[in-house]
């Protein structure tokens, strides 16, 4: 039996994209095929079963609404993972995050935590990221935790900065564990 891909792994957001493809489908089939059988049965829409077919369209449109989010997100590319993950594995880690705020959805495919720092590489420039940093920032401390949030538009940069994480000293594994929890709680 294959194991389910968590949220924050590599691979998750190609995986939620199939699964909600394959859900949103079937919750638009069932309504219309209510709808059909209703219409044949009496051979007009004006029946019971077209009642429930129309509320059986708000799951549905509701899931549809759910596959657009996911189909606008990327995740981490090969290359990317390929360049960063000898990197990070040592760390407390995750992959293809989207997290969104109350102005803006940002995708960030790698993300670390250590030590009190969480860092992360995404596309964008530095003003928008920083409101991403804020956004986690103040995520975390509502939980008690004290960070140092830094999320880079630059790939060798953020390299460069999960080299010093892995020279700094063993860090409480609990604390970064329960960070990377909360990070999970508020991705997409």
């Amino acid at each position: 039996m294959k194991n389910k891909i968590q949220r924050c792994d590599k691979g998750y957001l190609s995986w939620k994209k199939k699964r909600e493809l394959i859900k949103t489908i079937l919750f638009f089939v069932i309504p219309i095929a209510l709808f059909i059988a209703g219409y044949i049965t009496t051979k007009t829409r004006l029946n019971l079963l077209t009642i429930v077919a129309v509320l059986g369209m708000l799951p549905a449109s509701r899931s549809l609404v759910t596959l657009i989010m996911y189909l606008k997100s990327h995740g981490i590319s090969e290359a990317d993972y390929s360049s960063v993950s000898p990197l990070a594995d040592s760390l407390t880690g995750s992959y293809d995050n989207v997290f969104t705020t109350y102005d803006k959805t940002y995708e960030v495919p790698s993300l670390v935590v250590r030590s009190g720092n969480v860092c992360g590489y995404a596309n964008g420039d530095a003003k928008t990221l920083g409101v991403l940093e804020k956004h986690l920032t103040t995520c975390i401390k509502k939980e008690g935790y004290s960070v140092n949030v830094k999320i880079f538009e630059s790939l060798d940069a953020y390299k460069n900065r999960l080299e010093s994480l892995n020279k700094l000293q063993e860090s409480e594994q609990e604390k970064d564990i329960a960070i990377r929890q909360i990070l999970f709680e508020i991705s997409l």
